[in-house]
């Protein structure tokens, strides 16, 4: 290596030389062999400024002297390449750092990365040694060594307190400083068949379960014949990231190398592209592909993604499964729900949905539902009571088609129809029609990231007329509007949203406003505060999460046009999706409610 490094000096030196005589000017200054970032911002814009001036060895070799000033660790020399025209050079400052160890296979590229920190994520620091938590340690401030986080991910994994209990992955995360990485390694649970049989169900190797066909997937013993990046043109990256990529190239495959240049493949491209990697054997015996599958992201989301399993004790279970795209553009969801609407609900609702109709910018769906309608006796015994309120339904059958058109990746709008009929018990079993003209705008700002808090905010306004014009038998107008932010920083995360509506004329029962379930005003029953719904509405809620320990307040209030709104709110804890929540001020003996929503 010495040698190389020494012969390839000399002869950078002797073409400085001669390309000095010629007096040619600098058309480029270019640094190779490391990252141009590490180098101090005096320095790189005094190479910088060369640019368009004639060439001088003595400056060239001075500054070249103040690179292995910056760079203890390393050697660097001058060197020219012609131009793009007969008197240009570009004049490149070749840096190879002083090291024993061989070029080959198994140097790798992210050895540039010094490492900012390791953490272990997922288990509890009494599972595993001090040796072993102390040798993760020494890795800070050392240069990252790809083969040295596997072992100690391997380590961690045997530890006698995990060894089939846990798999254990590792990742990098880009640092605090250039050219600064973290070293995570994290830890999840076995399902509890693998735990109670010890892994000899499906075997758990190293802390890591897969099952694969075949032997498709490539170890750390092949090397990278080629890297690709497919669906983008890879000449649109950075220049530093496809030197990265191309040096995997003729390397051992390294999965912690992999999946880290794609992460900085995907903040490259940010939220516009997805990207995925296809890692494969070679052509040949002991070689490995890589490749990066990078996707253009829809602008329009799936619209009819519904898959949700909630449990409240005056409500029952409701549980639909199984959301968007069951098979290519077609979706399913069945089930029931008794938490959403006054009604207690149970069919299927079907049809097909495009996100993207040759542009991102437009979609459409067409939705088909048929549901089957049971009600609580509360809400039968004041609709008996008010004759001039729609009354209930055995039956709700729809078809729902609309268009979504997309300005960009954060707003959108929609329109189309609903055709909804319902057959009615009273004075018999008939049918009416609930037809409407349905439209919405909808606002999501995406994930804003500042260092290392992100923030999100919504808004959406929804709005749905029933008609004569459409052959309604019902005549109203529903407003809706939604609002929401949230903010994380590290283990911290805070939500609040806002809700609010308004409804005029006699709408069916479904399209009546509810509150007190699993996601507003927690800790009410719905049947308690409004057994038939309103048509008005206003709702808040805060909460705050430290990991997934949670507390949340609600408030609220749900009447119609001419009674008086009374403000009810309720407190409450949440773990993961288990939430325990008490009204305030309640008048009857409302205790804590246990509420489940996933």
């Amino acid at each position: 290596m010495k040698t190389r490094v020494f012969f390839s000096i000399c002869f950078a030196l002797i073409c400085g030389s001669v390309m000095a005589q010629t007096a040619a000017t600098i058309e480029k200054v270019e640094v190779s062999g490391i990252p141009e970032q590490t180098l101090s911002s005096g320095l790189r814009d005094a190479m910088q400024k060369l640019a368009g001036q004639p060439f001088d060895s003595q400056t060239a070799e001075d500054l070249a002297q103040r690179i292995q000033n910056e760079q203890t660790d390393s050697i660097a020399a001058v060197k020219t390449v012609p131009g793009t025209q007969p008197s240009r050079v570009r004049l490149v400052f070749v840096v190879a750092r002083k090291s024993n160890e061989p070029e080959g296979p198994d140097s790798n590229v992210n050895s540039q990365y010094t490492v900012e920190s390791v953490e272990v994520k997922g288990i509890k620091r009494n599972l595993y040694s001090d040796a072993l938590y102390d040798d993760m340690q020494k890795m800070i401030g050392q240069m990252l060594n790809n083969k040295l986080v596997e072992e100690l991910r391997k380590k961690l994994a045997a530890e006698p307190m995990l060894k089939n209990q846990y798999t254990v992955s590792q990742r990098i995360e880009r640092g605090s400083q250039p050219q600064h990485i973290r070293v995570i390694f994290e830890g999840e649970k076995l399902p509890w068949i693998f735990r109670a049989t010890l892994g000899k169900v499906i075997k758990v190797n190293g802390g890591s379960f897969n099952i694969s066909v075949g032997n498709s997937t490539p170890t750390d013993k092949d090397i990278v014949e080629s890297v690709n990046v497919n669906g983008f043109n890879a000449g649109a990256l950075s220049d530093g990231l496809r030197n990265e990529l191309n040096a995997m190239v003729g390397k051992r495959f390294d999965s912690l190398e992999v999946n880290h240049l794609r992460d900085r493949l995907q903040t490259e491209l940010k939220g516009d592209y997805s990207v995925k990697t296809n890692s494969m054997k070679g052509s040949k015996d002991g070689t490995a592909r890589v490749n990066y599958d990078v996707a253009r992201q829809p602008w329009l989301p799936y619209r009819n993604d519904t898959s949700v399993f909630a449990y409240h004790p005056k409500q029952g279970i409701s549980a639909f499964c199984c959301g968007s795209q069951f098979i290519k553009a077609l979706f399913l969801t069945l089930g029931t729900d008794g938490d959403t609407l006054i009604e207690r609900y149970k069919g299927y609702d079907t049809g097909l949905e495009w996100v993207s109709l040759g542009t991102r910018h437009l979609g459409a769906s067409i939705e088909v539902s048929t549901y089957g309608v049971i009600w609580k006796q509360q809400t039968l015994d004041l609709l008996a009571a008010q004759p001039n309120l729609a009354g209930a339904y055995r039956t709700r059958q729809a078809v729902v088609p609309s268009m979504a058109f997309a300005f960009n990746r954060n707003f959108y709008v929609t329109g189309g129809m609903n055709f909804t009929q319902l057959r009615l018990y009273e004075p018999t079993l008939h049918w009416e029609s609930a037809h409407e003209a349905i439209g919405s705008v909808h606002f999501d700002s995406k994930n804003i990231q500042h260092g290392k808090t992100s923030m999100q905010y919504t808004a959406a306004y929804d709005v749905r007329t029933g008609t004569r014009a459409l052959g309604s038998d019902f005549v109203y107008t529903r407003h809706e509007w939604d609002g929401m932010y949230s903010i994380k920083s590290g283990r911290h995360k805070g939500k609040a949203t806002l809700s609010a509506g308004r409804i005029t004329g006699n709408p069916p029962l479904f399209e009546r406003f509810s509150l007190g379930n699993t996601t507003a005003l927690r800790g009410w029953n719905k049947f308690d505060l409004d057994p038939i719904g309103g048509t008005r509405l206003a709702h808040v809620s805060t909460e705050y999460w430290y990991r997934v320990l949670g507390v949340f307040m609600n408030s609220g209030m749900i009447w119609d046009d001419g009674q008086p709104a009374v403000v009810r709110y309720s407190l409450g804890v949440s773990l993961g999706p288990f939430s325990l929540a008490k009204p305030i001020s309640c008048s009857q003996s409302c205790g804590p409610t246990f509420l489940i929503r996933f």
